[in-house]
């Protein structure tokens, strides 16, 4: 990585056929959180970052018809949430003997 450069954690997920969002049966992550160089650093007195992932469980998942699989959407015989799964990041720090 360049100094002052950008990772994204997601790229990876991508890759592996993971997603955030389907459209024709075809996932992709749309929704992403780039991580600067200074949080992927050793130095644990500060945040630093340790994983990220797709928050896909399985209330958030439409279970039949012709979206099954697909995030659960809102329409007007279901109670819904998005058409794309939440994502996150663990932001990790040491704790010091004064906290």
């Amino acid at each position: 990585m360049k100094p002052f450069g950008i990772y994204n954690p997601f790229d990876e997920m991508a890759k592996k056929g993971q997603g955030s969002i389907a459209h024709r049966d075809a996932w992709d992550i749309f929704d992403q959180i780039m991580v600067s160089e200074t949080l992927l650093k050793n130095d644990f007195s500060s945040f630093r970052y340790w994983k990220a992932g797709i928050y896909n469980k399985s209330f958030l998942i439409q279970t039949s018809g012709q979206y099954k699989g697909y995030p659960l959407r809102h329409s007007a015989t279901e109670v819904g949430f998005s058409d794309h799964f939440p994502v996150y990041i663990y932001l990790i720090k040491e704790k010091t003997k004064n906290e």
